[in-house]
């Protein structure tokens, strides 16, 4: 029997869409929600969590933007102007940049690395300085930018463009792929997102806290 359960699966699948919300809002925006976004962040330097919660803080609270998103999009009655094809995009391509990323072992192990250091200066300048922010987007541009399938980021131009939020883009689909490698690290699967899907929606709705933040809706386009 499986030590891993629907509610670990859930909670990493919640983790991608999360951050794919917050690349869309992003992007369209300019602008994010700072818990989500900070928790985010945060997941990425949890490398030894004592369980799959405790990777987004130990909080339900910290992934309501993620419950939402998953809800909104996954399932079969939700108002068809809340399903966001951007979104729905992001999400497929990070579970396949995360499974890519693995097999290939080197960028990742230069991600880690970068990441250790990254991780002192946060204790130097704080969790979500800007220096932080742009040493993350490093370890992507350096180590995930080439690697295929490349993530195209549709939004404004202007915001896409703004090297802060460009950095914070990056920052959050690392995050992103983090979130993916550890939904497969619990057993979740393609497949078993297709079979289960039933499953999956349960459990977020039970992970659900009402008068959280809902997700919203856009395009043109950018390599991120």
């Amino acid at each position: 029997m499986s030590e891993y359960t629907q509610q670990d699966r859930t909670i990493a699948l919640i983790g991608i869409y999360q951050c794919s919300q917050l690349v869309y809002q992003l992007a369209t925006t300019g602008k994010v929600d700072d818990l989500a976004f900070k928790t985010c962040v945060n997941s990425l330097f949890k490398d030894e969590p004592k369980n799959t919660l405790d990777v987004y803080g130990d909080d339900v609270n910290n992934i309501q933007v993620g419950v939402n998103t998953l809800l909104a999009q996954m399932s079969s009655d939700a108002a068809i102007q809340n399903r966001n094809i951007e979104i729905t995009r992001y999400v497929l391509n990070l579970m396949i940049l995360a499974k890519k990323l693995k097999e290939l072992e080197s960028p990742l192990n230069n991600i880690f690395s970068i990441l250790e250091t990254t991780k002192l200066q946060t204790e130097q300048f704080g969790e979500l300085h800007e220096n932080v922010i742009a040493s993350i987007a490093r370890a992507y541009s350096e180590n995930v930018s080439n690697v295929s399938p490349r993530i195209m980021v549709n939004g404004q131009d202007g915001h896409l463009k703004n090297p802060r939020i460009a950095n914070k883009i990056r920052c959050l689909l690392l995050a992103g792929i983090r979130s993916a490698l550890l939904w497969y690290q619990v057993e979740g699967s393609r497949w078993g997102l297709l079979w289960s899907r039933k499953k999956y929606l349960q459990t977020a709705q039970a992970l659900h806290r009402p008068d959280s933040n809902e997700p919203t809706s856009l395009f043109d386009s950018k390599d991120q």
